[in-house]
C-alpha cells in the first residue's frame, strides 16, 4: 500500500534533506582539510575521494573559510553549521538556539563617520549580520527561532 504524503510534509521534508547535504558538504570540507593537515597530499585525497586533483585544491580553499574546526561545546566551526545541523534535525531548538545566542561573532566594523560616503566596505564575513543572512536565506530558522534568537542576542 502506498501512501501519499501532502505539499507541507514533502516541503518539510525537502527542507530538512538540504540542510542535511549543507551540513555534510561541510563536514566533507573538514575532513579533507584536517587530512591535509595531517600530511596528506591533494593526489592521495583525489584518490580517495574519486576527484582530480584540481577540485582537491578548490575544496581546500573553500574549507579554510566555510569548514573551521568544530568550537568546544557546541556543535559546529560556523554559526551556519550550528543552524544546519538544527534544521536537519541533527540537534534540538534549545541548544541550537543557546549554541547561536552564545557565538562569539566578529565584531561588525565601525560605521564610517561620513554618513554621505558609502565607501563600498563589505560586511564582516561571520558578524552577527552576515552569519544570521546567511542562515534565514537558506531558511534554516523559523521566524520564531530568528525572534527568539534576537532577544537572546540583545539580552548579552
Amino acid at each position: 500500500m502506498t501512501t501519499t504524503r501532502g505539499p507541507e510534509e514533502l516541503v518539510a521534508d525537502l527542507a530538512r534533506q538540504v540542510a542535511r547535504e549543507t551540513a555534510a558538504k561541510i563536514a566533507k570540507l573538514r575532513n579533507v582539510r584536517q587530512l591535509h593537515e595531517h600530511g596528506y597530499t591533494q593526489v592521495q585525497l583525489a584518490t580517495i575521494l574519486g576527484v582530480s586533483q584540481p577540485a582537491i585544491s578548490d575544496m581546500l580553499r573553500r574549507a579554510r573559510i566555510d569548514a573551521p574546526d568544530v568550537r568546544p561545546g557546541t556543535h559546529g566551526g560556523t554559526a551556519y553549521e550550528i543552524a544546519a545541523r538544527y534544521a536537519a534535525g541533527e540537534i534540538d531548538r534549545a541548544v541550537a538556539l543557546r549554541e547561536l545566542a552564545e557565538w562569539e561573532y566578529e565584531p561588525e566594523d565601525a560605521p564610517n563617520p561620513n554618513t554621505w560616503l558609502n565607501d563600498g566596505t563589505p560586511p564582516v564575513r561571520g558578524s552577527v549580520a552576515t552569519e544570521l543572512d546567511r542562515v534565514m536565506r537558506a531558511r534554516f530558522l523559523t521566524d520564531t527561532d530568528y525572534d527568539t534568537l534576537l532577544d537572546a542576542l540583545a539580552a548579552n
